[in-house]
């Protein structure tokens, strides 16, 4: 057991057997109920605590209740469901091995701004309950029944002072995303996509900052909320400065900057660059994420660079472009919108970083949810004959610039043996589905939310719509 302070839960496992074939589990165990739903989720690793062997559960007592198991002799494992009876109430217990985790607003939760809540994160010997401020997360996701959430870890109900708290392998932070998924029809492109990126893109300062990512990681996990399911969400890192590991401003010298292109506008596709006002964290489509300070925006680089881009000749533009641009993140960037189709991640919906005043920017992706042959609504795309592309790029192929274009090429034949090779791409998939399908999530997901296609159907669509845009793609970078 961690050490990891009095917002622990400070608990042993405690199985009380009051009757001969009746198990008592104590209530800071790992597990959720949802009286509404009917469905009771219990944490893999507590099971294996009891070393349980296939008779040894008939009846438990869970919160002062009864329940009993119809079918004595079936074995508790993540990969089953079982009907369990309280009273006249049939449940459905279900066994996972992802970390549950619990939420219990004291108000509603809105937009904006954080309510209060607790939160509870039970995983395996790791028990954490934490005052948090809590919010809606999204735009166009709000419209969603199941919602995302923003959230901050506090020091107590009282104060907004925070605290920093690392889940599993997770950076150590205060700050923390909830994606619900819901427009995902299968739940794991987003986490698909952003292991594939962490995996492909290193940022080129990581012998300075050993601890920078190139992306936010993620984990899934179980969520309850007032101890209703609400199925499996996303887990993740804010991307912020402390990620990137971007230089802090010191006095008057920016030095580090991160934006975020938000909205589409020709400053997001680099088709013009309009007066601005540091006055306001919002120009042409980005919103300044870092640094804004004391009311105060720095746009003067992005706008150079953005005017740069739009207005500058040929031969300036291919002179002088890798001083503002890291080259050879912007093959990367441009390569993986294309594996994915993330037609919402091209013109909008990435970030532009600076790791010091003298670096280059360079991409980050965002919002990885509408690719692969789907769009932000989960709807199908079929599409997998096209590219995508926006001034930017237009500009760095049409005068190949640093050699753009062979290493486009280069870099596509590489990539196409190690990381986007079909073998690891299909088999990283295949991994997340049986994680995922192993665990039930999709079974019971379909109790609370429904479903509109079979997971058998949307799967083979899938894996379908990557054949054949890795086959688009292989013959259409052989002649960039």
């Amino acid at each position: 057991m961690k050490n990891l302070g009095p917002l622990l839960f400070c608990l042993t496992f405690s199985i009380i057997g009051f009757a001969q074939d009746t198990i008592a589990i104590d209530k800071s165990v790992s597990y959720g109920i949802d009286e509404n739903h009917k469905i009771i989720v219990i944490q893999q690793s507590y099971l294996d605590s009891l070393a349980l062997n296939t008779n040894e559960l008939k009846r438990f007592k869970l919160e002062g209740m009864i329940y009993v198991m119809q079918n004595r002799e079936q074995q508790l494992l993540n990969t089953e469901s079982f009907n369990v009876v309280k009273a006249t109430d049939t449940f459905q217990l279900f066994v996972t091995r992802l970390p549950i985790i619990k939420l219990n607003p004291t108000d509603s939760i809105v937009d904006e701004p954080k309510r209060h809540a607790t939160l509870s994160y039970l995983d395996g010997s790791t028990r954490f309950r934490a005052n948090i401020g809590i919010e809606w997360r999204g735009n166009s996701a709000l419209k969603y029944p199941k919602k995302s959430y923003d959230l901050e870890l506090r020091k107590d109900r009282f104060s907004e002072e925070s605290m920093d708290f690392k889940f599993g392998s997770l950076r150590k932070d205060d700050d923390w995303v909830m994606n619900s998924v819901y427009n995902e029809p299968l739940k794991l492109r987003s986490y698909f996509s952003t292991k594939l990126w962490l995996d492909v893109q290193t940022p080129r300062y990581i012998s300075e900052e050993p601890k920078a990512k190139s992306f936010t990681d993620m984990l899934f996990a179980e969520v309850f909320l007032n101890e209703t399911y609400q199925g499996v969400y996303l887990f993740s890192e804010q991307l912020d400065r402390k990620l990137l590991q971007l230089k802090k401003i010191k006095g008057d010298t920016v030095r580090g900057e991160l934006f975020k292109a938000g909205s589409y506008n020709d400053g997001t596709a680099f088709k013009a660059a309009p007066k601005f006002n540091n006055a306001f964290p919002h120009w042409a489509g980005f919103e300044m994420e870092y640094p804004y300070e004391n009311y105060e925006a720095h746009w003067d680089n992005l706008h150079d660079f953005i005017a740069f881009v739009s207005n500058s000749n040929d031969s300036e533009f291919k002179n002088n472009i890798s001083s503002y641009l890291d080259i050879d993140n912007a093959v990367d960037y441009f390569l993986f919108i294309n594996l994915l189709r993330g037609t919402d991640n091209i013109s909008k919906n990435y970030f532009l970083a600076k790791y010091d005043q003298d670096a280059p920017y360079f991409f980050v992706p965002w919002d990885l949810d509408g690719v692969m042959g789907t769009i932000q609504d989960g709807k199908r795309i079929p599409t997998t004959d096209d590219i995508l592309t926006n001034n930017l790029f237009d500009r760095l192929k049409a005068t190949n610039a640093s050699d753009y274009n062979n290493k486009v090429q280069t870099r596509w034949k590489e990539l196409r043996t190690k990381m986007y090779s079909d073998s690891q791409l299909f088999e990283r998939l295949e991994k997340i589905f049986m994680l995922l399908r192993d665990n039930k999530v999709y079974e019971r997901d379909e109790l609370v939310w429904g479903r509109m296609n079979t997971i058998s159907d949307d799967y083979e669509y899938l894996k379908k719509w990557l054949s054949q845009r890795l086959v688009y793609l292989d013959t259409f970078f052989v002649e960039f």
